[in-house]
């Protein structure tokens, strides 16, 4: 591993937990302000999602956002569950695998990853705090990046090209459930408030 950066301190931490909560603020906000202005457009488009690929969909649209940097964000799915009023616990069931199982594999294709151009840029960009997590963190600079926004992928990747211990790294992932049910209870509350 090259010399990470000097970022690895607690400045770093208190950044990444400042943008957690901005990120979940933001999230609030949206679902609300989405639920008021643009609710029958969403539902529609949500239930026909839901309908049409069920929990399936959503795992395989989270497997891929969590595995390979999908341009759509696993939480689109999570919200798509909540605007198309689908059953929460398949919902979260489905989100929750999709997303451990996208860490897991995006940890073992992350050796192939940085021999892609297009990935290897990607990669590159967050290399620098990734590095500076690992030094710090070791294996639960992964649990650290499930939590807040650092994309999950690029550090996943990483834990794969620095052969991280499977164990440890896996271990490390499971806190991406309590942050699934997180994500899903902001959203719910979010389009709830804007039908209120």
């Amino acid at each position: 591993m090259s010399e990470a950066p000097d970022i690895a301190d607690d400045k770093l931490m208190r950044r990444l937990l400042w943008q957690s909560l901005g990120i979940m603020i933001v999230m609030f906000a949206t679902a609300a302000l989405l639920g008021y202005w643009l609710r029958e457009p969403i539902t529609e488009m949500a239930t026909s999602f839901v309908q049409a690929l069920g929990p399936l969909g959503i795992f395989l649209g989270v497997l891929a956002a969590d595995a390979i940097s999908f341009p759509i964000p696993a939480s689109t799915y999570l919200f798509a569950g909540v605007a198309a009023d689908a059953a929460v616990v398949p919902v979260l069931i489905a989100t929750s695998l999709a997303s451990l199982l996208g860490g897991a594999l995006a940890y073992v294709v992350g050796p192939l990853v940085a021999r892609v151009p297009f990935l290897d840029r990607r990669l590159e960009l967050f290399r620098p705090r990734g590095e500076a997590l690992f030094k710090r963190w070791g294996a639960w600079a992964v649990g650290i990046a499930a939590v807040t926004p650092m994309p999950f992928s690029v550090v996943c990747w990483l834990a794969g090209i620095y052969r991280m211990p499977f164990k440890r790294f896996f271990t490390a992932t499971l806190v991406r459930v309590p942050r699934v049910c997180v994500y899903y209870a902001l959203f719910a509350f979010g389009w709830a408030s804007a039908a209120a």
